[in-house]
């Protein structure tokens, strides 16, 4: 999915010709904490309420230092991935997108984002969870898939996840089965540790494995 499905243009943006009590206005409006400033179609800056609550009504947003040299955005053609990326990175509820001649065009949320993202098979689908914690160096998703698909199972989408103050990672693997005994298995045959598991329907095949190895125990 592209940034261009989601480009939002009913959002009226700051001029350089607004007061900031018009700013503010706009933004209380539009129900918005941030909205880029935009003068001859092209993005100067940012301007947010927290910041412009505490100046004079009275002023011109042209009087603030805008014009910056560099300023955050997000192209019209780009994956809405790096996109939220991006907007996460920065902390921001929206960017501007623009044209390949720079020019403005509307905004991107990122609750728009996010909402697109759920919907997608790997969010909704039914079927199970499974956490793998592993260091980056031992992380190869061709040879985990082909040990879930051993298990008769599909991979319908995955997440990585940095572990602050280690050099590990967790991936999250959303399956197409809530039948885990055998995989699971597997994977920890392979080495793989299995952090967690969610949504899992056989775990009396655990119990009932757990009965007969204790049974055979005692008849030695």
């Amino acid at each position: 999915m592209l940034t261009n499905h989601f480009v939002v243009n009913d959002i009226e943006p700051i001029s350089t010709e607004d007061t900031i009590a018009s700013a503010l206005a706009k933004l209380s409006s539009q129900y918005l904490e941030i909205l880029p400033v935009v003068h001859n179609h092209q993005v100067v800056n940012y301007v947010d309420v927290y910041s412009l609550s505490t100046l004079s009504p009275q002023m011109s947003i042209n009087d603030l230092p805008l014009y910056a040299p560099l300023l955050p955005f997000v192209t019209l053609n780009q994956h809405i991935i790096n996109a939220l990326s991006q907007l996460k990175t920065l902390n921001m509820s929206l960017l501007a997108i623009l044209d390949e001649n720079g020019m403005y065009l509307g905004v991107i949320k990122t609750k728009d984002i996010v909402l697109a993202l759920s919907k997608s098979l790997t969010v909704k689908a039914h079927g199970s969870i499974i956490v793998l914690k592993l260091k980056p160096n031992d992380y190869s998703l061709s040879d985990i898939v082909r040990i879930i698909e051993y298990g008769d199972a599909k991979v319908l989408g995955f997440f990585t996840f940095e572990l602050p103050d280690t050099n590990e990672i967790e991936l999250h693997l959303k399956l197409n089965t809530t039948i885990l005994r055998n995989i699971l298995a597997t994977l920890e045959r392979y080495d793989y540790h299995v952090e967690a598991y969610y949504n899992r329907e056989d775990m009396s095949d655990d119990n009932d494995l757990r009965y007969e190895n204790l049974m055979k125990i005692l008849d030695l």
